[in-house]
């Protein structure tokens, strides 16, 4: 197998709310020849903490470095047998690059190893999709300084009512509470807005709706930012359907991706208009706010201070929750993995309470 040069090939990141098209845009990147991007594995930061210090890579440095990788299996659907990797091929590859190897190098090896189904040609980029990693913006800036960032937005009442279907399928992300799903929306939301004020070079904006209705302006735009070619065979990309499915499948892959491998299509939009009560739309539009005024998502924009009362604790609680993720990234490697892993533990609190029933506007 011939391999390109790593240390000169730039990489970007895919961020966005879980449930608001990053899988999608991902596929669409995956297909493109020039262009290798991993399946989630979010692992990235949890390998920087572990390496950041290392000064020089000899072949024992580099031989824990991948089995550092191989460690993290704690993950139900994002597992390390999805990126396919060899071992023994990574650690001979990397061995090349020890008298100019960098962390950053071996960070982005992970995602250009990884297999895909999709032919590939020289590589021009090295992409990353873990949603997870969305509140990680100003770390990843920092280890990556030339990285671009493409930030997609769904509809938050979209948004909300995709994450509690996954929560029916037994394979649910976060909790399906509508204050806490709007609240995060808000938060990355005005994060992206933010970023992209900052470093407008850097940052690209993409509404999930556009990228659905107006497919090759949007994604012709895309490729402009990140600079490599328009490839119109990328929408072809559900014509791997069989293979991937013989490759990937498993029974919460299945559920997770059911609408993966089909043409790019409008069939998840506006899904919440028959979904959401009056009083769910209302609390809904009312934590979106302004910042669903400049994604030009039409809202009602009457102010309820008794919806304001019932959404406050878990707006509260999402913002100190966000906030220690954060701070946890700069910890030693062993207590960032605890702070991640109990990230989770209201998702686990929510549904050993009210099961696959959502309590509404709580």
């Amino acid at each position: 197998m011939e391999t390109d040069d790593l240390s000169k090939i730039p990489i970007f990141f895919i961020f966005g709310r879980p449930r608001s098209g990053t899988t999608l845009l991902t596929t669409l990147f995956n297909a493109h020849p020039n262009v290798r991007i991993a399946p989630e594995f979010p692992v990235m930061l949890f390998l920087y903490q572990r390496f950041k210090k290392v000064k020089k890579w000899d072949e024992a440095t580099i031989r824990s470095f991948v089995d550092h990788v191989f460690e993290y299996s704690k993950f139900s659907l994002r597992r390390v047998e999805n990126l396919k990797l060899d071992k023994e091929f990574i650690v001979g590859e990397l061995l090349k690059y020890k008298d100019k190897a960098s962390i950053q190098l071996f960070l982005k090896s992970i995602n250009y190893y990884a297999f895909s189904v999709y032919h590939k040609e020289q590589t021009h980029l090295i992409g990353d999709k873990n949603p997870i990693y969305s509140i990680y913006s100003r770390r990843l800036r920092k280890i990556f300084p030339e990285a671009k960032f493409i930030c997609i937005i769904r509809d938050y009442r979209d948004n909300f009512i995709s994450i509690q279907k996954l929560v029916e399928k037994d394979v649910a992300v976060e909790a399906p509470s509508l204050p806490l799903q709007v609240g995060r929306w808000r938060y990355f939301t005005r994060m992206f807005l933010r970023c992209k004020r900052r470093f407008p070079d850097r940052y690209y904006i993409l509404r999930y709706e556009d990228l659905v209705t107006e497919q090759e302006k949007t994604y012709r735009s895309l490729c402009e930012f990140l600079g490599i070619s328009y490839d119109p065979s990328v929408f072809d990309f559900y014509k791997k359907k069989d293979e991937v499915t013989e490759i990937f499948s498993n029974t919460v892959w299945d559920k997770f991706h059911e609408n993966l491998l089909k043409p790019v299509n409008t069939g998840r939009m506006n899904t919440w208009q028959d979904k959401l009560t009056e009083q769910q739309v209302r609390m809904a539009d009312q934590i979106a706010g302004k910042y669903a005024d400049r994604l030009n998502y039409k809202r009602d924009k009457r102010f309820s201070f008794v919806l304001f009362l019932k959404a406050s604790p878990m707006l509260a609680y999402n913002y100190i929750l966000l906030s220690m993720m954060i701070i946890g990234t700069y910890l030693p490697a062993k207590a960032s993995q605890w702070f991640f892993f109990k990230a989770t533990i209201l998702l686990k609190t929510y549904l050993k309470i009210f099961g696959k029933k959502s309590p509404g506007n709580i």
